[in-house]
């Protein structure tokens, strides 16, 4: 079904808006995994394993104690890079140790796509070549986007690949278990998003510049193949074969 202009610049700025709302979440919030582990504490000089809930982001984690049972005993923290006190006796703060590179990655995607998204509702106003270029920086956000996200589970892979599952975990053996979060599946569907978009504007501003003369603005090297073509044809009529 062919769509219009205006058509294609309403969804435009539909899906930037949208892909904004939910790479902005995905970034604030901290429910990118859930992790479940056990934890040796020492009570009445007993050890004694405690089962302990994470609930970690890209800046900070949520540590829940399982008999507490209720998210309104959640102790919530910032993420410190520099602390490895914990990293021996949780599983989850090295995971989150391990994901320090994969943090910038969503952070430039996001300030990338406030720039190419104020770029394509100032190509689609003016009609003119930042439209194009607006697509190009969406494509780059896109891209680095898909890099954080692939090194957020190569870094949880790493870490867990080597743990038994729940289910083969034997008694002397800690047992944990994680998941992916809403704010990891946000940045998943901003990825999508992100690219449908850029599809759009080249669409778009094709659609606009679709003339022999705006083409040969956009693509390098067509001016001369036009030219060249031209010459052919005034060539040939001034010097008409003469079959027999």
């Amino acid at each position: 079904m062919y769509c219009g202009a205006k058509v294609l610049t309403l969804i435009s700025f539909v899906l930037g808006a949208i892909s904004i709302g939910t790479l902005s979440l995905s970034v604030a919030t901290d429910s990118w995994l859930f992790t479940e582990e056990e934890m040796e504490c020492e009570v009445d000089n007993i050890t004694v394993m405690v089962p302990v809930q994470v609930r970690s982001g890209l800046f900070r984690f949520c540590t829940i104690y399982s008999e507490m049972n209720s998210d309104d005993h959640c102790v919530t923290m910032s993420i410190d890079l520099n602390e490895e006190r914990l990293e021996e006796r949780l599983t989850s703060t090295a995971i989150m140790r391990a994901n320090r590179v994969s943090t910038v990655f969503p952070i430039v995607s996001l300030i990338l796509l406030v720039i190419a998204t104020s770029l394509s509702v100032i190509g689609n106003i003016k009609n003119d070549v930042k439209t194009l270029v607006s697509s190009g920086i969406h494509i780059l956000s896109g891209l680095m986007l898909a890099v954080g996200i692939i090194l957020y589970i190569s870094a949880i892979n790493d870490e867990v690949g080597h743990r038994p599952k729940p289910s083969e975990a034997d008694e002397d053996t800690k047992k944990f278990d994680y998941e992916y979060g809403w704010s990891f599946f946000f940045a998943g569907t901003s990825f999508l998003l992100i690219m449908t978009t850029a599809v759009i504007l080249v669409s778009l501003y094709l659609q606009r510049n679709s003339k022999r003369e705006d083409l040969v603005k956009i693509i390098p090297g067509l001016g001369d193949i036009v030219e060249s073509d031209v010459n052919d044809d005034v060539f040939a009529s001034n010097n008409p074969t003469i079959i027999l």
